[in-house]
Order: C-alpha cells, then sequence, then structure tokens
C-alpha cells in the first residue's frame, strides 16, 4: 500500500551520527535522503516529498513556513524527549515521532505521517469548504430577495434558484453569485 521508493527525504539534524544512521535507513527503503544541518530554503523544500528533522534542535525559524504550516509530511526524531521540545514539535504539528534509538522503524513513521498529512490536507479543504459555503449564504437571502418581486413569494424565489443551480450543476451559493453578478452588470449597463 505504501512505497516511498523514489521519494525524497529532507534530513536535519546537526550531528553527523544520527544523520547518517537515518540516511542509511531511508537508502534501504529507496528514499533519496538530502542531509541538511541548518535553516531550510523554500527551493530546498521544492523538492522534497517529506522532512525528518531533530526535535531536539528544531526551532520555528528553521522553516521557510509559518508555525504548523508545513507543506510536506514532517517526521520528528526523538532524542532527549524533553517536554519543552515535545512541546515544540506538538506545536509544529509534527506528523509522525520516531525516537532515534528506533530509526529501524522509520517505514511506520512515514506511514504515520504521509497518512496523518492527508488527513490534517482533507480537512483544511473540507473547513475552506464550510466556510465559503456559510460566506455564501448571504448571497443566497440577497438572490432570494432579488428574485421575489418576479416570483411572489420566497418559496418560489428559492425554488426558482435551486433550479437554476440544478440546470448549472453549481451550488446553491454559487447559483446566487452568479444571479447577483449578472443582475449587477445588467444595472451598471443600464439595461
Amino acid at each position: 500500500m505504501h512505497n516511498f521508493a523514489g521519494l525524497t527525504a529532507i534530513v536535519l539534524h546537526r550531528s553527523e551520527e544520527p544523520m547518517r544512521k537515518v540516511v542509511e535507513v531511508c537508502d534501504r527503503l529507496g528514499v533519496r535522503a538530502v542531509p541538511k544541518t541548518g535553516e531550510l530554503t523554500a527551493e530546498a523544500v521544492r523538492g522534497a516529498d517529506m522532512i525528518i528533522l531533530d526535535i531536539d534542535t528544531g526551532h520555528d525559524e528553521q522553516f521557510p513556513w509559518g508555525v504548523a504550516d508545513a507543506p510536506v509530511p514532517l517526521i520528528g526524531l526523538v532524542g532527549s524527549e524533553s517536554p519543552g521540545r515535545l512541546a515544540w514539535a506538538i506545536g509544529q504539528q509534527v506528523d509522525a515521532y520516531l525516537p532515534i534509538s528506533a530509526l529501524g522503524n522509520l517505514f511506520s513513521a512515514l506511514v504515520i505521517a504521509h497518512e496523518t498529512f492527508a488527513r490534517k490536507a482533507d480537512r483544511t479543504r473540507h473547513e475552506r469548504e464550510i466556510a465559503r459555503q456559510r460566506a455564501g449564504r448571504l448571497d443566497v437571502i440577497r438572490a432570494v430577495l432579488l428574485l421575489m418581486p418576479e416570483c411572489r413569494d420566497e418559496a418560489l424565489a428559492l425554488k426558482q434558484l435551486r433550479t437554476m443551480a440544478m440546470v448549472e450543476q453549481i451550488t446553491l451559493e454559487e447559483a446566487a453569485a452568479r444571479l447577483l453578478s449578472e443582475r449587477q452588470v445588467k444595472r451598471v449597463d443600464g439595461q
């Protein structure tokens, strides 16, 4: 089900020995590991499919994105298990954790990280869609009010708006926005 062969992982770690071990495990999984010791650039991240980072030395300024806004799955390497370091990683919304002493379980961490990242992306898309629909409710009300003089009452006006949406195969909110836009253009043109 999960195959990471051919993917690229940026490995962020300041210590040479853990970095070497992570690169070796990535090689066994067919993952191209790109070692980095400092801050990331947006350019470096563009070519990456995931980032494996040392949470003991990680900091917000290390990344070219905002807090908890990583563009790829994050796998946190846990060394000291310090509460402050773990809290930082949780705040960054690291997708999976792997103790440095358990690098042999990297495949499991990759699976968890990619699944978690995909679910976060789905949830974000869903929340944006709900926000868009909520914002469109006012347009629906405006469109119904606009149609009421032609339709005699709000029930018939709403029915006409629904019919427009079904015919165009768009949402009710999109139909309302389109109707309002068309009527606004007609008013501007003087028709």
